[in-house]
């Protein structure tokens, strides 16, 4: 596929030159030469500009299916190749949260460099889901009920159970009135009203890694996945015997289909698998101290 195209797919789902130039990772001005070679060289106007930016013209509307169909077909044979290679060496991406990332996939990139020195991770970190047919990422390690998208290849490793926690300072203090702390995905939104009458929401937070700071400083009571509390050392946190309805999250480790044959891809997943899942009694809640 011409590189041209690429420019156009990005200024169209962007509306931008700047979210175009962010989404591949170039200079905004290089998205607007490439673009105005390309209707220079075919005498057609693809983009008109409005007061938010670029959108289509009834030309650019025309072959963008075509366009989006040529890079969809790049995309296949790129993964397909990829997933030709069979030698232990090479770039591998990984897509997962910055609570994974730091906790349990870093600490072990050390074993995992003795084994392979020549295979390169790369890690993604963020909450967003990484598009893996897009060759976003390799292998994304995922919080999910279940994959979302098809064509995937998936190894659920262990339910993420959740428990309430605060911190030792936190509950040796006597007060007339709980202060709360919300994650913005919990799918049992109104867990405190029914075990903490006496309580008020103080905060709410979009990361689960500042949430579990926020309870270890003693700011409030928080519901938190048990693996990311039970599995510290020397944590100053402690669960309180609250019941909450059961999670609906388990740790899914996914790649595509095309890959399943790719030596470095195969051996950094089954490392991962392998590494992990000496974790999933803390994630299923068995190792919890309880506030006595």
């Amino acid at each position: 596929m011409d590189d041209d195209y690429q420019y156009i797919v990005a200024l169209y789902q962007s509306g931008t030159l700047s979210g175009a130039a962010k989404q591949l990772k170039v200079n905004h001005t290089t998205v607007a030469r490439r673009i105005q070679a390309f209707e220079k060289r075919f005498k057609v106007r693809l983009f008109e500009r409005v007061p938010k930016g670029y959108q289509l013209t009834e030309t650019g509307k025309a072959v963008l299916p075509d366009i989006a169909l040529l890079k969809e077909q790049q995309r296949n044979i790129e993964r397909k190749l990829f997933g030709q290679d069979q030698l232990l060496s090479g770039e591998v991406n990984i897509a997962l949260t910055p609570e994974l990332a730091n906790d349990f996939v870093v600490p072990a990139l050390n074993e995992f460099n003795a084994l392979y020195p020549n295979i390169q991770t790369n890690l993604l970190i963020g909450s967003m889901h990484k598009d893996l047919h897009a060759r976003e990422a390799d292998i994304a390690l995922r919080f999910t009920p279940s994959p979302s998208q098809d064509d995937l290849i998936g190894r659920k490793l262990f339910a993420s159970n959740w428990g309430v926690y605060a911190s030792d300072d936190y509950l040796s203090t006597s007060r007339a009135q709980h202060r709360v702390l919300l994650w913005e995905l919990e799918f049992e939104a109104d867990w405190h009203n029914k075990y903490l009458p006496s309580s008020n929401v103080i905060a709410r937070f979009d990361q689960l890694g500042p949430l579990v700071t926020a309870t270890k400083n003693g700011l409030g009571i928080a519901k938190l996945p048990c693996g990311l509390v039970d599995s510290q050392q020397n944590s100053n946190l402690y669960r309180l015997d609250i019941p909450v309805k059961p999670s609906i999250w388990s740790l899914w480790l996914l790649y595509h289909s095309d890959l399943k044959t790719a030596a470095k891809v195969t051996a950094t997943k089954d490392f991962l698998y392998q590494h992990l899942s000496q974790f999933s009694l803390y994630f299923s809640g068995e190792h919890s101290r309880y506030w006595k």
